[in-house]
């Protein structure tokens, strides 16, 4: 019995060194993961491409009320008709384009094919910067997210024109509204996993939410009025996006 006794007491001695020293080299490999994840990090500067915009506009009037009226008109032939505000005026806009003289083409067909008279405005949404610590996979979200607003515009914008020009019909167009609304919510799952929480990026994550709720409606088929063509919704839509993206730049530059 004494022998027994003896080696079970040995036994016990190294089974607790066993565990002390695992625990040991686990602490140490927790210390290193925190070391590396922090050393790995950074500060970097981030910012959203400044944007020209170039945008058909057939009316402008001095309350929203008299535009609205006038752009469901124009929305039956195909135009955005999104009523645009800046300065005292509320113009009624058919498309927006970030190449000068894709707009000015635009424009002369519209003078041919509908005889209708329409200007073109000229505005700017100025880039966001954002300067956070961030390590590699956190730049790669962030950027992506910064880019959101831009990008849905260009699927749109590209989707639009594929529809106006046979290149898609009905059925092709919503298939790839939704494509694009799926790598939009992935692009802004992806940034509320590592961003939601904090502040200084609030009015960036309520824009995203805008642009995500914008994206659910044209996918759902949500029209703005009665007897709107489809290339309409998606030309109102994607104005609608650039609008969210020069409010997200007034709101963030303090404009």
């Amino acid at each position: 019995m004494p022998k027994i006794a003896k080696l079970t007491k040995k036994s016990l001695i190294i089974i607790s060194i066993c565990l002390l020293i695992v625990v040991m080299l686990f602490c140490a490999n927790y210390l290193s993961f925190l070391f590396l994840s922090q050393t790995s990090k950074s500060f970097i500067q981030l910012s959203s491409n400044t944007l020209s915009c170039y945008a058909i506009s057939f009316e402008k009037g001095l309350t929203q009320s008299s535009a609205e009226s006038l752009a469901n008109d124009y929305r039956k032939i195909g135009a955005g008709g999104y009523v645009w505000q800046t300065d005292q005026y509320y113009y009624v806009l058919s498309s927006v384009y970030l190449n000068k003289s894709d707009a000015l083409l635009v424009q002369n067909s519209i003078q041919q094919n509908h005889n209708l008279t329409s200007s073109i405005i000229e505005f700017q949404i100025p880039q966001i910067s954002v300067s956070l610590n961030l390590d590699s996979e956190e730049k790669k979200v962030l950027q992506k997210a910064l880019n959101a607003h831009e990008n849905a515009y260009k699927q749109l914008f590209d989707i639009a024109l594929s529809l106006d020009t046979n290149v898609y019909n009905e059925i092709s167009a919503r298939l790839a509204i939704n494509t694009t609304f799926s790598s939009i919510n992935t692009i802004n799952a992806d940034y509320r996993v590592l961003f939601e929480q904090i502040d200084e990026l609030q009015t960036l994550t309520q824009s995203l939410q805008n642009l995500i709720e914008t994206l659910q409606k044209l996918c759902s088929g949500i029209t703005i009025s009665s007897d709107q063509t489809m290339s309409s919704t998606i030309k109102y839509r994607y104005t609608q996006i650039l609008d969210q993206a020069r409010e997200l730049s007034q709101t963030w530059n303090g404009n």
